[in-house]
């Protein structure tokens, strides 16, 4: 069960709001300064951790099933409380007053506790979608994007787009980039799977040798020597099945 730490974040920031309220004739510059600081701290806490719990159901919808580590290290509950009690010692307090205790250990933890809860939550939902992606990669992602004659340039340029997005670890991303994100991937995901079987579209017509001796061209290693049967040489001496082949001593 997750913890309701965004009630930890909007009640920091609500205590702090009234705060900043309180005495408004006081002179006391620095102590205000203080004060609007800590609130500040507390309202950003506040809207990560809304983006954060926000996006969670847009992920489930696309196939995500975010994994939210409790940490035993975190404890909410005493946050709340702690903020609860400075919130009920401060009636009446002055400005100078209200600043001693903002800086106080406890309300200090409890901005802390906030703010790493943030932080994990932002890290888990990153996890999430990076592990969506792993699952949804085509079988084909690693393999190199060759237009052989005849295929379609337009086609394998499309395909390294998509291979670069897809290929791209997600990680650091803010909770209101996820869901794009994703959503990319998945559309990247199904392009790929129809333009993968097009790139090799101009070898359907060539004969098996010369389909093979062109598959083994494509790697690293090269085509080796035996592959360049009759019917293989007969086809590469048409200037326009060899103007995209050359040769490479090793």
């Amino acid at each position: 069960m997750m913890p309701q730490s965004p009630s930890l974040a909007a009640r920091a920031e609500a205590l702090l709001n009234r705060l900043a309220q309180v005495e408004a004739q006081e002179t006391d510059r620095q102590a205000r300064l203080e004060i609007e600081k800590a609130r500040l701290r507390a309202n950003r806490t506040r809207e990560d951790l809304e983006a954060a719990l926000g996006v969670i159901p847009v992920l489930t919808e696309s196939g995500v099933n975010p994994v939210i580590p409790a940490s035993p290290a975190l404890d909410l509950a005493g946050a709340r409380r702690a903020l609860r009690a400075t919130a009920s010692n401060l009636v009446g307090a002055s400005v100078t007053e209200i600043a001693s205790r903002i800086r106080s250990h406890s309300v200090n933890k409890a901005l802390e506790t906030a703010e790493k809860f943030s932080r994990a939550l932002e890290s888990a939902l990153n996890r999430s979608v990076e592990r969506r992606r792993q699952e949804i990669l085509p079988p084909e992602i690693d393999q190199p994007i060759i237009a052989y004659p005849g295929a379609s340039e337009v086609v394998a340029a499309r395909l390294r787009r998509l291979q670069t997005l897809l290929q791209r670890k997600v990680d650091g991303l803010p909770p209101g980039e996820l869901a794009q994100r994703l959503q990319r991937i998945v559309y990247a995901a199904a392009s790929w799977t129809t333009d993968w079987p097009r790139l090799e579209e101009g070898l359907d017509h060539q004969h098996p040798e010369v389909q093979e001796f062109l598959r083994q061209a494509a790697t690293e290693e090269g085509a080796a020597w035996p592959l360049i049967t009759p019917i293989v040489q007969a086809w590469l001496t048409d200037p326009e099945n060899s103007a995209n082949l050359r040769v490479v001593l090793h």
